[in-house]
């Protein structure tokens, strides 16, 4: 079995509910026993700023959430919080369970520079510039606008990055934070590719060809990703993977971004209120799912299709654990991997391919962003 590095996951959901994830959590994805199970050597866990987090609230609100990421990465002797590609390897080769820090969303960052750089300090390696809604200086590709100061209008910079951000992406170039343009609008994409000095990363997209998601990467952009040395972490959620059943999630229940983004706003001061939400929706979206099936193999199928467009070099693994709300047939949560590995053997991969994708690929991006 290879080691695996899945580039995403939502769990800190949980951890901030005080739910003890060294112990089986069968309401979510991710936990030590199946990480274990699943031969997962680093776990990156983001902390995710809902875009409707009161923006003189994003930078605190981030902050809450790594350091239950770190007290979870303490609190076991299997596991290990790690900062660097050396330390992360290390860890893996040992047989324990790396912990990454990730933030998922610049609205965290409060348009401060200063406030990216205390996020390096407390071991951020990966921010994603946007999510479902624009920030006042990157665009989504879900298009909508992220709620500005009161009495204040978001910088109209038209699409992409403005000035401020272009300042972000030199920042995290020099301070070694990732750039992840996954929920980053075409615009966002093509400007961060033009502007990092160090490879992207999409921690958890598709391939839009296959699934034409607004969230998935066309072939151009799939392309200029591997030219850039970059990589794209493969996502595990039906919507991204199968065009079927996107349009039927689409059909019963308009955009999910938008759903969600109701949810969060509602409930934004009831954690256990939202968690109760977000299991309802996702019950909501396993039932449609049961009337059209996606099997974990279209998981395959992209990494097919990307491999073929952008090369061997430019697949990673990006599951969005827990941040999804309903599984591939045969996905049982970060458990899963040896099941995945079997069927890219079933395809004729070698053993060091699927090294490369399960987690080489991503260490030679992490270790160019250590120097």
């Amino acid at each position: 079995m290879a080691a695996v590095i899945d580039l995403h996951c939502d769990t800190v959901k949980f951890l901030s509910e005080g739910i003890d994830l060294r112990k089986p959590n069968p309401a979510g994805h991710v936990d030590l026993p199946r990480l274990r199970r699943g031969g997962v050597g680093l776990q990156v866990f983001a902390a995710y700023v809902a875009p409707s987090t009161a923006e003189e609230q994003a930078f605190s609100a981030a902050m809450g959430m790594l350091d239950r990421i770190g007290e979870f990465a303490a609190s076991d002797p299997l596991l290990r919080p790690v900062e660097t590609a050396e330390e992360s390897s290390r860890v893996m080769k040992a047989g324990k369970t790396g912990i990454l820090k990730a933030v998922e969303n610049g609205w965290a960052i409060e348009d401060s520079l200063d406030k990216l750089e205390e996020l390096r300090r407390q071991k951020v390696r990966i921010m994603t510039l946007v999510h479902s809604r624009h920030t006042h200086w990157a665009a989504s590709c879900t298009g909508e606008t992220a709620f500005p100061p009161t009495g204040a209008a978001p910088e109209n910079h038209g699409g992409g990055l403005s000035p401020f951000g272009e300042k972000v992406i030199a920042a995290m170039n020099d301070l070694g934070i990732m750039v992840d343009l996954s929920h980053g609008a075409e615009s966002t994409f093509w400007d961060a590719v033009k502007l990092s000095k160090k490879p992207i990363i999409a921690s958890h997209s598709c391939a839009y060809e296959l699934c034409a998601s607004p969230r998935n990467l066309k072939d151009d952009q799939l392309k200029a990703l591997g030219d850039a040395r970059g990589v794209v972490g493969v996502c595990f959620f039906p919507t991204f993977l199968n065009d079927a059943y996107r349009k039927a999630l689409d059909a019963e229940g308009g955009n999910i971004f938008r759903q969600m983004g109701t949810i969060e706003k509602q409930f934004a001061n009831d954690p256990a209120g939202l968690l109760a939400e977000r299991e309802k929706f996702e019950a909501r979206m396993t039932e449609l799912l049961k009337e059209n099936p996606v099997p974990f193999t279209v998981i395959a199928d992209h990494i097919d299709y990307i491999v073929k467009l952008a090369g061997e070099d430019a697949i990673a693994l990006g599951s969005d654990f827990d941040g999804i709300y309903s599984l591939p047939t045969g996905v049982t949560g970060c458990d899963f991997y040896p099941l995945l590995e079997e069927e890219l053997r079933r395809r004729s991969y070698t053993a060091e391919q699927i090294t490369k994708f399960f987690s080489a690929n991503f260490l030679r991006v992490f270790r160019e962003h250590d120097r």
